[in-house]
């Protein structure tokens, strides 16, 4: 019996033992269970035979198969049709060199669905021991999406590599150890190297020359440290395969990675050496051609279509920049108003192919001054096109010619005034004789008063016609110098005794307001002569009326007489030409035009200056300065 109980109570040991062994493995296979469910993949276990032994849940939502439709059944049913006959090798083959490894290293594996498509797999494979027997285990990762991620990539990455392929500028990556990650064929043709030889080698050291490295080495350092917007722009050179050194314009900024931290550099280049060469060879040539119009003593212009000055020689600063303007930015700066349509016709004409030389006009030095000059203007038919224009001051010319001119002219006068003494002296010393026989025969003649008085009155105007004709004489022949001390107030009264008469007439009211003790040296004859042309100009023009005004005004040692009307004026732009001679502003068969041109001569030559201010409409001032003669051990007091 005890033995029996002995037994009994061994088997109930061995009952619970077996219990808790069986506990224990339901335990394992619920936790075994619960890990590969939770992994993020499908999990096949196959025997040696190929036959599928277990599936987790995620291989159902893979390949579209109840776990009761795979168990059993062969693991090439998950295999497309064409790998399967390769995979029954190499399944042989893992099971005689079990081991944890990746499926199918190097291969792009395919997995099969049970609606017959196919999808792309990563698959690892574990020898597990399950029983006693050798299993596999394998993790089925559906890669579909991250294949298609890597086709993008691929794809942009094409796409970006082309951009930069067809670039007209060098690009080039380089890492923190200045080796180049990337650079595009641009990059390649400059070097002249192929890709393949610049991958991988280091920038500073096969690429930058010698005497420029060491700089270029500490730019990169220091764009990594954080400096890039110092060196955002570079010039610096690199060295090709045959040795030349070819100067690239670099922008650059940096990479970094995910978190921020900069892992390189990113670098555009254009090639300027050509541009840098042309623009050294136009300085030097810009340089001559300055250099040349500097050496030249006429203004020089370039300017564009537009006006708008580019160059200006030495000689053009000088003459147009001052006190009054600073720089000269246009042309029409210098160009009077009223000539700046006319010369926007004559840039059309240059423009147009018309050769312009030695073209007179005025320019303006300030805008209150003028002078009058030369010049020569040429059309560059280059880039975008402009003017050269040189420019000659002859004012001194102008002078010459005038100078001519006014010879001639007096050539002229001087004839006219002979042959006018000729042709009418006779006639005027008959009248004069007939005149006087019939003052004496008119006594005879009962009441003769009222007669005499007119014959008196035609003898003095052909006396004063006699008169007028020989100072005109003398003015043309410029006799000797028979100057002396001539009282001013007095010339101007004989030279009104024969106008008074019109005065009168028109209703012309006469103001006198002159010094009766100052005294000129002068020729009195040709000075009345003066006083009463102007006069009777002042007369001519107020056919209406108005008023005469003579006033004088002593300024240390000259005194200035001013003779004013309030007639019609004279109009802005011929007031220049008043003093010309034949120049008149009356009507035809009113005027010779030598008047004013006389008494300008006449002033002239007594040392003085002659000045004239109109006002169209408002009246005309004519400003006679003279110098004062002074007496010995006297001064002119006024």
């Amino acid at each position: 019996m005890k033995g029996e109980k002995e037994r009994i109570e061994e088997l109930t040991k061995e009952i619970e033992s077996l219990k808790e062994t069986l506990h224990q493995k339901e335990y394992s296979e619920r936790l075994f269970r619960v890990i590969v469910e939770s992994i993020p993949a499908g999990i096949v276990i196959t025997d040696r035979n190929g036959n599928i032994k277990f599936v987790n849940s995620r291989v159902e939502k893979m390949f579209g198969y109840k776990k009761n439709e795979l168990i059993g059944k062969p693991v090439e049913i998950l295999i497309p049709q064409r790998f399967r006959n390769t995979h029954l090798i190499y399944r042989k083959d893992y099971y005689s060199r079990p081991q944890a490894r990746p499926m199918g290293a190097g291969r792009d594996l395919f997995a099969l669905r049970k609606d017959g498509s196919e999808f792309p797999v990563e698959i690892g494979l574990t020898p597990i021991s399950f029983n006693g027997d050798l299993m596999v285990l394998s993790s089925i990762v559906d890669i579909t999406e991250r294949k298609r991620i890597e086709r993008e990539l691929i794809k942009e990455r094409e796409k970006a590599q082309r951009y930069l392929d067809i670039a007209d500028v060098i690009i080039v990556a380089l890492n923190r150890k200045g080796e180049v990650e990337l650079i595009n064929q641009k990059g390649c043709r400059v070097l002249g190297y192929p890709e393949e030889e610049i991958i991988g080698k280091n920038w500073f050291k096969n690429f930058v020359p010698q005497s420029a490295r060491e700089e270029a080495e500490e730019v990169f350092k220091r764009i990594l440290q954080g400096e890039p917007h110092s060196f955002k722009y570079l010039e610096t050179p690199i060295t090709t395969r045959t040795g030349q050194e070819r100067l690239i314009a670099w922008h650059n900024t940096v990479l970094t990675d995910d978190s921020g931290n900069t892992v390189g550099t990113l670098s555009s280049g254009e090639d300027i050496t050509e541009r840098k060469q042309t623009e050294k060879a136009l300085r030097e040539s810009e340089e001559k051609l300055l250099a040349i119009m500097n050496n030249t003593t006429d203004a020089i212009l370039v300017y564009d279509e537009n006006g708008n000055i580019t160059t200006m020689n030495r000689e053009a600063h000088k003459l147009f920049c001052g006190d009054k303007r600073k720089e000269l930015k246009t042309v029409w700066e210098i160009i009077p108003v009223e000539e700046r349509e006319n010369f926007k016709e004559i840039l059309k004409s240059v423009k147009m192919g018309k050769r312009l030389v030695d073209h007179e006009m005025e320019k303006l030095l300030a805008p209150d001054k003028r002078i009058t000059v030369s010049i020569g203007l040429v059309y560059i038919d280059e880039a975008d096109g402009g003017f050269v224009e040189t420019i000659r001051d002859i004012t001194e010319r102008i002078m010459l010619r005038n100078k001519i001119l006014d010879i001639e002219k007096a050539q002229v006068v001087g004839k006219m005034a002979e042959g006018i003494a000729h042709h009418m002296g006779t006639p005027l010393a008959s009248m004069l004789l007939r005149v006087q026989m019939l003052k004496e025969d008119i006594t005879k003649v009962p009441d003769h008063r009222g007669f005499l008085d007119k014959l008196d009155s035609i003898e003095r105007q052909i006396f004063y016609t006699q008169k007028v004709i020989q100072k005109l004489l003398k003015f043309v022949r410029q006799p000797e110098n028979e100057r002396r001390p001539e009282n001013v107030y007095t010339l101007i009264e004989e030279a009104l005794d024969m106008i008074k008469p019109f005065l009168s007439k028109r209703g012309i009211e006469f103001k006198l307001h002159v010094d009766k003790n100052t005294k000129v040296l002068a020729d009195g004859n040709l000075l009345e002569l003066v006083f009463s042309d102007i006069i009777m100009n002042a007369v001519d023009a107020m056919p209406k009326g108005g008023t005469i005004l003579i006033e004088s005004s002593r300024y240390d040692k000259t005194v200035v007489v001013r003779i004013s009307d309030t007639g019609t004026g004279i109009p802005r732009q011929i007031l220049p030409l008043v003093f010309e001679p034949f120049f008149s502003t009356k009507p035809a068969g009113k005027g010779t035009g030598l008047g004013l041109a006389v008494a300008k001569r006449v002033i002239h030559d007594h040392g003085g200056e002659i000045n004239l201010d109109s006002e169209e409409g408002k009246g005309t001032s004519v400003f006679i300065k003279l110098p004062v003669y002074e007496e010995e051990g006297k001064s002119a007091q006024m």
